[in-house]
């Protein structure tokens, strides 16, 4: 089995046009969810201190007159996945500010110090970026699953661990103050046509899709906007696709920009040939730019906070083992690298880091959902 994975992009792009952020920065609280469309949500942390060429923010909700009749439903699947982000420094365009500091020059600043005593807080990226996963934990991954970014984009490409976005009660303009999106992962992918309105019989056999026969294969997914997705049973509540466990029914497009907030600590797999992680993300937001003709979504952005207890869980489904030489290495990596509290509203002078920033891109295509099947197993424990 291919590797099914949450992030991906095209890693040296930035993660969408700058001229859409506002000039002071706009919200700065990812772990929001506002609960109307009218002003603002009041900022609860700093914003933009030591800033000097911007804060890279999402762009504000649009005023609640911008609303209109809602069209059809849209559906994307997310792929070209893109997890190497340190070559060419890539990580300094890849994320927000998730802080609310601009930490550059002699004297970093930021919510926390770092859990290694005699650690400099990491600088951020351009214009307040946090991504410490880009910049220094991804490096460490790489080398315990080898190849990982490749294999991940043969799988999404199949149609496995693709991440899927369907958005609802969306007007369809460049501006919609109230839009609802839900969250899930592939199983499996095959090609349809554009004239077909429900996709045709099939059946899933090891995460694989065939025809009804069960020997036959289904054709391979061909991106052009007519494909079927068939979605993991265990996003939903009770196998019923209209209830999604991962849900922001308060998300907005703003000129353009899908603007999505997750839920605290949703879990997102990543499932390797022979490894796995499971990320468990707070904090969160995902963004990107629907394209005029609402075929892609495009330079989308999750970012987000991972904690480094979270972490070290996942090292063992990595076959990095307490006691062993990896192990300390990832340990010595985290607490030098950590750059964040996992709740923002326990930051303060003097106090532990005790998450990484993350920031992570994928490339949209319009897709079709064609129902649910059994999920992917989780990533299993390789320790002794």
């Amino acid at each position: 089995m291919g590797a099914a994975l949450l992030f991906g992009g095209a890693a040296g792009c930035s993660v969408f046009d700058g001229s859409l952020l506002p000039a002071d920065g706009g919200e700065t609280d990812g772990t929001t969810v506002e609960t109307d469309f009218g002003p603002e949500t009041p900022d609860t942390g700093p914003t933009g201190i030591g800033c000097t060429d911007g804060d890279r923010q999402p762009p504000p909700r649009p005023a609640s007159n911008t609303d209109g009749p809602d069209a059809d439903e849209i559906v994307f699947g997310l792929r070209e996945v893109g997890l190497e982000q340190e070559a060419g420094d890539a990580w300094r365009d890849i994320g927000l500010n998730l802080d609310g500091y601009c930490s550059v020059g002699s004297v970093p600043q930021g919510e926390c110090q770092p859990p290694d005593e005699d650690a400099t807080l990491l600088l951020d990226g351009n214009q307040g970026i946090d991504n410490a996963f880009g910049g220094e934990l991804f490096p460490l991954v790489d080398l315990v699953i080898e190849d990982l970014e490749a294999t991940a984009r043969e799988s999404s490409a199949a149609g496995l661990g693709v991440v899927v976005l369907r958005v609802r009660k969306y007007n369809g303009e460049l501006d919609d103050p109230r839009v609802d999106v839900t969250m899930s992962q592939s199983v499996a992918g095959f090609a349809g046509t554009a004239e077909e309105t429900a996709p045709s019989e099939y059946t899933i056999v090891d995460y694989d899709a065939f025809e009804a026969d069960g020997t036959t294969p289904k054709p391979a997914p061909v991106w052009e906007g007519n494909d079927w997705m068939v979605l993991r049973d265990d996003t939903f509540l009770l196998d019923d696709l209209e209830q999604p466990l991962v849900r922001d029914d308060n998300a907005y497009v703003a000129n353009g920009v899908l603007v999505m907030s997750l839920p605290e600590r949703v879990e997102i797999r990543f499932a390797g040939e022979e490894n796995g992680i499971t990320v468990r993300l707070t904090g969160a937001r995902a963004l990107g730019t629907i394209s005029p003709d609402g075929q892609r979504l495009e330079n989308v952005l999750f970012a987000g906070r991972w904690s480094i207890n979270d972490l070290l869980q996942t090292t063992e489904s990595l076959g990095v083992c307490p006691g062993g030489a990896q192990f300390s290495i990832f340990r010595n990596k985290l607490d030098s690298a950590a750059d964040l509290r996992s709740d923002p509203r326990t930051a303060g002078d003097g106090v532990t880091c005790d998450a990484l920033s993350v920031g992570v891109t994928f490339e949209g295509y319009r897709v079709r959902i064609a129902g649910i099947s059994e999920g992917l197993d989780p990533p299993t424990d390789s320790c002794p």
